[in-house]
């Protein structure tokens, strides 16, 4: 679903101000996206072991510490690419490998 925006938001070769002009529209959405996954999870564990949800006030304190959260991964993400990108002294394929395995581990933490 966000793939592609994955592999625009790792180009290394990406300056910040193109970074996000064409990505905001995608990175605003998996944020979004993101934000009711894990909001409904949370409220559904609520339920399951408190028999109840979340309150309001707790429900929006969560979506804004996850938009915070989740903004500042991007922005962390893309500057460690470029860190990545110049450790491997420009090379693209080394740092693609490395941005891939370091993605996958995450996603399996996860």
């Amino acid at each position: 679903m966000f793939t592609d925006l994955y592999f625009k938001t790792t180009d290394p070769k990406m300056g910040f101000s193109d970074f996000v002009k064409e990505n905001l529209r995608g990175i605003s959405l998996s944020i979004l996206f993101h934000t009711l996954i894990y909001v409904l999870f949370l409220n559904l564990v609520s339920f399951i072991f408190l028999n109840k949800p979340l309150t309001l006030k707790i429900n929006v304190k969560l979506v804004i510490s996850l938009f915070i959260i989740m903004i500042l991964g991007y922005i962390a993400r893309f500057y460690q690419v470029k860190d990545i990108y110049q450790r491997y002294e420009n090379n693209l394929e080394q740092t693609r490998k490395h941005i891939d395995k370091a993605y996958v581990t995450w996603v399996f933490l996860g």
